[in-house]
């Protein structure tokens, strides 16, 4: 059975289904993402200012409680001119190599379109793992569409509906 491991570029991901005015639950974007494959573990990275707001910290709880999602948030930091530095890319990309070359999944399903991931998507494939895009239309970079055959590139835009959270649901931000 083909083992995976998801890396969620929540600073990305979040920012189409804000677009689209979705709350998504998250738990569902995890086993629709799986598919019947073995998931090895699932990571959600993303930029946090600090301090982190009770409703953060609530739902960091829930996804890693009750979905097993290990959360890697990093305290944004303010760089001169203002610019906001958050890291997410770059721990993302350590952990997606470090773990191909410690043989933890076959294939590693990255949930961003952004095009800085192009270097970490050849590294991979390089080291005999397949690698795996879901990204929203609008935001995935043409580099990775390039890369990347059409049947490792899935579409969020295309799955809303199935992600929509529900008044039952706990898994929004």
């Amino acid at each position: 059975m083909e083992r995976i491991v998801i890396f969620v570029d929540n600073s990305n991901i979040f920012q189409g289904f804000k677009k689209y005015s979705i709350k998504a639950n998250y738990e569902k974007l995890k086993n629709i993402i799986t598919r019947g494959r073995q998931l090895q573990n699932i990571f959600l990275y993303e930029g946090a200012v600090y301090p982190l707001r009770p409703e953060k910290k609530n739902w960091y709880k829930e996804l890693a409680n009750r979905s097993g999602y290990i959360i890697k948030a990093t305290f944004d930091k303010i760089a001169t001119g203002g610019a906001i530095e958050k890291k997410v890319d770059i721990n993302i990309a350590v952990d997606i190599i470090s773990l191909a070359y410690e043989n933890a999944y076959d294939t590693a399903v990255l949930a961003s379109g952004d095009g800085d991931f192009i270097p970490v998507i050849k590294k991979v494939k390089e080291l005999k793992k397949n690698v795996e895009i879901w990204a929203f239309k609008y935001s995935l970079a043409n580099a990775i569409r390039e890369e990347l055959k059409p049947g490792a590139i899935y579409f969020l835009d295309d799955i809303l509906s199935k992600l929509i959270l529900q008044n039952s649901d706990f898994y929004s931000e």
